[in-house]
């Protein structure tokens, strides 16, 4: 399941939520997958604000980001 939230991300251009057991600690990003590289992903991280890559083993679930509106 993970795997076709990361494609569709891909495909789509849809920004995905994951949480991620890095060298740090787990976390929770909102990334944009731009790119497959074996056993990683490259994605724009909106946390880090830049480019970064991601191991997909490393991935403990991914979900769609639904970003809420503002009352206007």
């Amino acid at each position: 399941m993970i795997e076709h939230i990361l494609k569709a991300s891909l495909e789509r251009g849809r920004v995905i939520t994951i949480i991620y057991n890095g060298e740090s600690g787990i976390s929770g990003r909102n990334i944009k997958v731009l790119e497959f590289k074996g056993d990683k992903v490259k994605a724009y991280c909106y946390l880090r604000k830049q480019i970064r890559y991601f191991k997909i083993e490393n991935i403990l679930s991914a979900e769609y980001c639904y970003f809420k509106r503002k009352a206007v």
